[in-house]
């Protein structure tokens, strides 16, 4: 008889609670079920540009309107044009790559490659700002810059960009010139917030004020590194989320979803900690160029997906409205927004139409 009242009673509350409004999770409420919104242009974004110097691979297809040119020792007449394309796109500033002068002969040829782009006719009409490597300093958490003795030469090398800071179409972000710390998530320091301060001490000495932007891996959270960001750089980006291994589906399914949703956590997190963020955005991938057998996703040149993208970074961008994009020239990782035989300047027009009112 017990068994049977206890029966009932569970029969009654089992009825009773399935009455009840379930306010439980539904699918609807998953973060892959929202929609990316859509942000009007209505203000000029300031758009910065990877510029790449290279050797080309015989593994690349594709051919540059302007037929393969000297990527290497970089050809002021193409330049010129490459500026002219530039501006077609709204592109306000190309970044350029510096490398320490820890290996001398690497920051000779790095500086000499810059000067001679600005021997170009209309270099003056493109801004241009350093793009900052210190790779071959070999820093490791077991081999950090105060125990290898390279605090002198990170120092020196701000100094030695002097002369670039000094020329009128530098970048500047409220009068602050742009240096982007290439690897800056591996700047391994005993104490980064330190090193930062010295150096902005000593350029500020020499009458210059810097605006740096950090950057870490791609898909990786915001504050994995903070002890390297957080009251040392102005801004931190990822690089481009366009690296995604095929065997990651929904990061290819829902790519834009995803991108949104990262990013948009990376600007609040960051902004939190008085930190910029910044949206590196790629027009396209192809890892099979530089890997045959690369398991990476392939992306593409596809003008509603790229639009899209520019779309989810527009979400994002911070109170400078600044966008990277990687890359104007890469052809060796298939990134390149310059003009090709194949797609003309369509991947430019759309740049300019995603963050230019005109």
């Amino acid at each position: 008889m017990k068994i049977k009242n206890y029966i009932i009673l569970l029969f009654i509350g089992l009825t009773a609670f399935s009455c009840v409004e379930d306010d439980g999770i539904f699918v609807e409420d998953h973060f892959l079920n929202e929609e990316v919104p859509i942000v009007a242009v209505d203000a000029d974004y300031v758009v910065g540009a990877h510029y790449s110097k290279f050797q080309w691979k015989s593994t690349v297809t594709e051919e540059p309107t302007l037929g393969k040119y000297d990527g290497e020792r970089g050809d002021p007449e193409i330049y010129a044009q490459h500026v002219s394309q530039a501006q077609t796109g709204g592109i306000d500033y190309f970044l350029l790559t510096l490398r320490s002068t820890v290996n001398v002969a690497e920051f000779q040829t790095d500086s000499t490659f810059i000067d001679t782009l600005q021997m170009a006719s209309n270099a003056a009409e493109m801004k241009f700002a350093l793009s900052y490597n210190f790779g071959s300093m070999g820093l490791q958490d077991s081999k950090r810059i105060e125990d290898q003795g390279l605090v002198s030469t990170f120092l020196n090398d701000f100094k030695k960009m002097m002369p670039f800071f000094q020329m009128s179409n530098y970048m500047k972000v409220d009068g602050r010139c742009i240096v982007f710390m290439d690897g800056s998530q591996d700047l391994h320091s005993n104490d980064n917030k330190a090193l930062y301060d010295q150096l902005r001490s000593q350029m500020s000495g020499l009458g210059v004020e810097l605006f740096l932007i950090g950057y870490q891996n791609s898909w990786t959270p915001p504050l994995r590194y903070d002890f390297r960001f957080v009251d040392c750089v102005d801004a931190v980006t990822h690089d481009t989320y366009t690296t995604v291994s095929k065997y990651h589906n929904e990061r290819t399914t829902f790519f834009q979803k995803m991108c949104w949703q990262a990013w948009k956590y990376h600007q609040e997190t960051f902004a939190a900690n008085g930190i910029e963020y910044i949206p590196t955005i790629a027009p396209s991938n192809n890892p099979l160029i530089n890997n045959s057998g690369s398991q990476n996703w392939v992306v593409e040149k596809d003008a509603t997906w790229f639009s899209d993208n520019c779309n989810v970074a527009r979400n994002v961008a911070g109170a400078h409205k600044l966008i990277l994009v990687d890359s104007f020239n890469d052809w060796n990782r298939g990134t390149q927004l310059e003009s090709a035989n194949t797609y003309g300047e369509e991947f430019l027009q759309i740049l300019r139409r995603e963050f230019k009112v005109n």
